[in-house]
């Protein structure tokens, strides 16, 4: 985790507090990593030595004098599987503004197959809505057969959605940046006197 996903992480955590709270808590872990990096740590080490980013919020949250078992319950699957498609999304675009073009091409292809994937998904909910579209058409009542399509089509909506940021995640979690130097490292030159 570098440093823009640990403040987004402890922002969504620490939501409760006012923003003047919580930029003194997060300074206070940003001097720490930009001081371990002048000692030739990386930010991912230096944040891993942290802990658990929900220690860190717990610590943070009863350092206030919240109770931290009620706010930290309060995130939710919904709100942390996002959080992470948000991580995973600017993970993919960072490696691919440092990727080469072949590398891109096959980011896409993995993006267009990932999107075809979620298309098929249609098929079963298409056969589901005919047959009940049929079943109620003896009912002779065009606003139950509207309303059934609408259910069906939520219904797959959730599921393609529910599909594609499970699947996005697993795929791009661990993307590569191939950092290729496209420049010569200039050498340093030291000016000696005589």
């Amino acid at each position: 985790m570098n440093k823009e996903e640990f403040t987004r992480k402890l922002k969504i955590k620490l939501d409760i507090l006012n923003d003047d709270v919580y930029n003194d808590e997060i300074n206070y872990y940003l001097n720490i990593i930009n001081t371990k990096q002048n000692e030739n740590q990386t930010e991912e080490e230096i944040i891993k030595s942290f802990g658990n980013i929900n220690d860190i919020a717990k610590k943070i949250l009863e350092k206030h004098g919240i109770n931290s078992q009620k706010v930290l319950t309060k995130s939710n699957f919904v709100t942390e599987k996002f959080a992470e498609l948000f991580d995973v999304i600017q993970r993919v675009i960072n490696a691919m503004s440092k990727n080469k073009a072949k590398e891109n091409i096959k980011i896409i292809i993995d993006i267009l197959i990932l999107l075809l994937l979620i298309s098929l998904i249609k098929i079963p909910f298409i056969l589901i809505q005919n047959l009940g579209d049929s079943i109620l058409l003896y009912l002779e009542n065009p606003l139950i057969v509207e309303i059934w399509a609408l259910i069906v089509d939520l219904l797959y909506i959730l599921v393609a959605i529910i599909t594609f940021v499970n699947i996005f995640t697993k795929w791009f979690k661990n993307i590569k940046i191939n950092n290729t130097k496209k420049t010569k490292d200039l050498e340093s030159i030291t000016l000696k006197e005589k």
